[in-house]
């Protein structure tokens, strides 16, 4: 299907054209937007855990006995679960004010509304107006298509209609509703949680925070019941769950479920391709001041990708683009998994190079490196300090980043850096960057992957604490640092 020839409604498909719609995959989340699900998503299981074994009287209680002795179990006392359950909290309002002061313009607003004039709009379309800038963001504005969606929705679960859906956009109707919902209870939820853990204003309204805490969680939870259901669970919507682990869905399931997105992902497509074909006719035309001779489409032809084995190796190690963050980030767990079954201690980076660094100082000055309170911590008596598991890791991180870059024919000598500064000024920065980097996973006790990765392997306090430090810092800085770079 061309994109010359985008249909106005989804048309029945061939077998041969699903399945090559099925193997084709389109962007539908942003990293930010992934993170901040699952991090929704871990808060809210843990505050549910603890909310509900809190919520205990003796004339009211949530859940059974057995399940409040074994989360009171865990916690030891019921204030250490109330200080988890707060601590959590806040830290989920501190991360979502980031987002939001940060993010919005990139994440929040996918869309600039500009020329909505409610007034000029019929009465029953004021009120679509009226939501979309409240929301700022079209993709939960419910529009006419939304409505009939909802209705024939209902009737063909009540058995009462057999027309199909009309087309959605990157979002269903039912989705809209839960992100409704989700944002008006948030709000809600958080001003009533700090209310009730701090005990702000009055007696008063410290009860009534308890109520509207409670009402908007239940019916948050109501929703989220439905929407991991559908999400999990329901086999038609299985892709939509998985988009939120890779950010892609397949072509095939845009088509059918989401057919205003993806004709306007199409026309996206359509208008880029037009653009490059336009932009390269010009370059042949200052090039060589006639027009470009027609070419011959066999020749240029695209070869088909190989099958079998052969096939997978030349997509692994032959392809130009980087890994899946995904695969990568599996690939990168087995070898932590590996290393600490084959050598006993986890993966690292600034240990070893701070054991070369004091190889260097022992050869040039042994009588400061020996009384050194520091560097004498790595020197043993008729050993080198090269001798360690940590030297050896980073020559074959060194190796192995070179047969990579090879393989993908990446090896080239380039300076990443935007378009607004000189190479000396990426120079400095990089410099001062390491600097700091490095002296702080030093005062860190280790880097992001000494502390971060095999430390969060065994659960360490210092290892989350030091992520959660590492991208705050990150999404801070890169807000300031962007001008740099964009």
């Amino acid at each position: 299907m061309g994109a010359d020839s985008i249909p106005e409604v989804p048309l029945p498909l061939a077998a041969e054209q699903a399945e090559r719609m099925s193997q084709r995959q389109i962007k539908k989340h942003h990293v930010a937007m992934m993170l901040l699900h699952w991090f929704n998503a871990v808060v809210w299981l843990a505050e549910l855990i603890t909310g509900t074994a809190l919520v205990v009287s003796s004339h009211y209680r949530v859940m059974p006995y057995w399940y409040l002795h074994i989360v009171e179990g865990v916690f030891g006392t019921k204030a250490n679960m109330l200080r988890f359950h707060i601590t959590v909290g806040v830290t989920w309002i501190v991360v979502f004010a980031v987002y939001a002061v940060f993010g919005f313009r990139t994440y929040i607003r996918t869309k600039v509304l500009h020329g909505v004039h409610i007034h000029e709009q019929p009465l029953w379309r004021r009120a679509l107006a009226l939501q979309c800038i409240l929301f700022q963001s079209e993709e939960v504005c419910l529009d006419a298509d939304d409505l009939r969606w909802l209705k024939t929705r209902a009737l063909r679960i009540l058995g009462r209609s057999n027309e199909p859906l009309p087309p959605q956009g990157i979002y269903n109707a039912g989705q809209k509703l839960f992100a409704w919902l989700v944002y008006l209870a948030i709000p809600v939820i958080m001003a009533t949680g700090l209310v009730m853990s701090y005990h702000l204003i009055a007696t008063t309204v410290v009860a009534w925070a308890i109520v509207l805490h409670f009402l908007a969680v239940g019916f948050v939870v109501s929703g989220l019941m439905i929407h991991v259901y559908m999400g999990a669970v329901f086999p038609e919507e299985k892709p939509a769950f998985f988009s939120m682990i890779t950010g892609m869905v397949n072509e095939l399931y845009a088509y059918r479920h989401h057919f205003k997105w993806w004709k306007e992902v199409k026309m996206q497509e359509r208008e880029w391709k037009q653009a490059m074909e336009e932009g390269s006719e010009k370059s042949e035309l200052a090039e060589s001041g006639s027009p470009p001779a027609p070419t011959d489409p066999l020749a240029t032809a695209v070869p088909l990708p190989r099958r079998g084995l052969a096939g997978f190796l030349e997509r692994v190690f032959r392809r130009p683009e980087y890994w899946p963050p995904y695969v990568a980030g599996v690939g990168l767990g087995l070898t932590l998994l590996a290393t600490f079954i084959l050598m006993g201690e986890g993966l690292g980076a600034s240990g070893g190079f701070t054991r070369y660094l004091v190889a260097l100082i022992a050869w040039i000055a042994p009588s400061y490196a020996v009384h050194s309170s520091y560097w004498s911590n790595y020197l043993q008596p008729g050993q080198s300090p090269l001798i360690a598991f940590l030297v050896f890791e980073l020559i074959g991180v060194a190796v192995g980043g070179f047969v990579s870059g090879w393989l993908a024919r990446r090896v080239r000598i380039a300076v990443d850096k935007g378009p607004r500064i000189s190479r000396k000024t990426r120079y400095a920065l990089a410099l001062a960057g390491g600097l700091l980097t490095g002296y702080g996973a030093r005062l860190a006790r280790g880097c992001t992957s000494g502390l971060a990765l095999s430390g969060g392997a065994v659960l360490s306090v210092g290892a989350w604490a030091f992520m959660l430090a590492v991208f705050a810092a990150g999404f801070i800085g890169a807000y300031f640092m962007r001008r740099y770079w964009l």
